[in-house]
């Protein structure tokens, strides 16, 4: 199972709030929706996330064994 935790935990720790990542990655409403239901999003959408935040793809997205 998807799960965005890692994303929301790096976010706060660096002190954004989402709508920081909404405007700067221009994001659309739906796919912050998707992070929120932890529901798959493109590999360009993670790649421009990992970018504007600096991180590797551990710290937005992991996934969880049911």
């Amino acid at each position: 199972m998807i799960s965005y935790d890692p994303l929301f935990r790096t976010i706060k720790r660096k002190n954004l709030l989402l709508i920081d990542l909404v405007r700067e990655c221009k994001l659309a409403p739906a796919t912050v929706a998707k992070f929120k239901k932890n529901q798959s999003v493109t590999m360009d959408t993670i790649d421009k996330v990992c970018c504007y935040l600096n991180v590797p793809i551990e710290e937005v997205v992991s996934i969880k064994q049911n």
